[in-house]
């Protein structure tokens, strides 16, 4: 009998040390998922979070779209020009051209006459004179007074002004005159005539234009235009008798 209850004491006592020891193993479970709980996801930075929340806050209460153009006032934008590259808020005016008096447009009309009349006699001159010297000269005039021409046509279409493109009746009879002639006559009715007569008539045309024109450009034209006129009349003087004749000074 007491051999039983001996048995019976340590069964019973068998049965609860396997209870605690499970009891135990529980308990270790427990802790350790916690702590791998606490390994693989980290706590934030609580600074961080409340600083990300307020901004997100924020950005939700003034702007719930996230587009700031639908916060615009739509009649702040009605009306305006558009202002970017080469699209200038008012277009540039254009620049009128500077109407001329009439004294200036006859100054113009009667330089180009002077001049193309002057062109045609004096390349006439260098296949039709007999002396080297007038033919030297002539050569001269067409390179001078080509340049002088096209200076003209410039200003003139700047300043709407149509040039003849005809010559006066009474140049174009002075061409055919000394078309007819040849040598020694030709060489001496051409320096008296385009080197010394009509070279003085230019530079009295042009000197008033130099002091009277308003237009600037027409004064500016007709100044630096005479110094070649000058040159001319005084190369002209200074051929020799034999073609320019006794009165050719």
């Amino acid at each position: 009998m007491n051999t039983k209850k001996h048995i019976m004491g340590l069964v019973g006592i068998a049965v609860s040390a396997t209870f605690a020891l499970s009891a135990c193993d529980r308990r270790d479970d427990v802790s350790q998922t916690a702590t791998a709980n606490s390994t693989d996801t980290p706590l934030q930075d609580s600074s961080m979070v409340a600083a990300n929340d307020s901004a997100a806050s924020a950005s939700r209460s003034s702007n719930p779209t996230g587009d700031s153009s639908l916060l615009r006032d739509p009649n702040e934008t009605m009306g305006q020009s558009p202002t970017g590259a080469g699209m200038p808020t008012t277009p540039s005016p254009t620049a009128a051209s500077t109407a001329l008096n009439s004294a200036e447009k006859k100054f113009l009309t009667d330089a180009a006459s002077g001049g193309q009349y002057e062109l045609a006699l004096a390349q006439l001159a260098t296949a039709q004179a007999s002396d080297s010297s007038v033919k030297s000269y002539a050569a001269m005039l067409v390179s001078d007074h080509t340049m002088a021409n096209q200076k003209l046509q410039l200003l003139a279409q700047r300043r709407n002004v149509v040039l003849p493109t005809t010559l006066p009746p009474e140049k174009q009879q002075v061409i055919d005159r000394l078309t007819k002639l040849t040598g020694p006559e030709f060489d001496r009715q051409f320096v008296q005539t385009v080197g010394l007569h009509d070279h003085k008539t230019d530079i009295g045309l042009f000197e008033k234009a130099s002091r009277e024109a308003k237009d600037t450009e027409v004064r500016e034209f007709a100044s630096a235009t005479l110094p070649t006129l000058r040159a001319h009349l005084s190369a002209a003087q200074n051929l020799p008798s034999s073609v320019k004749g006794s009165g050719g000074t």
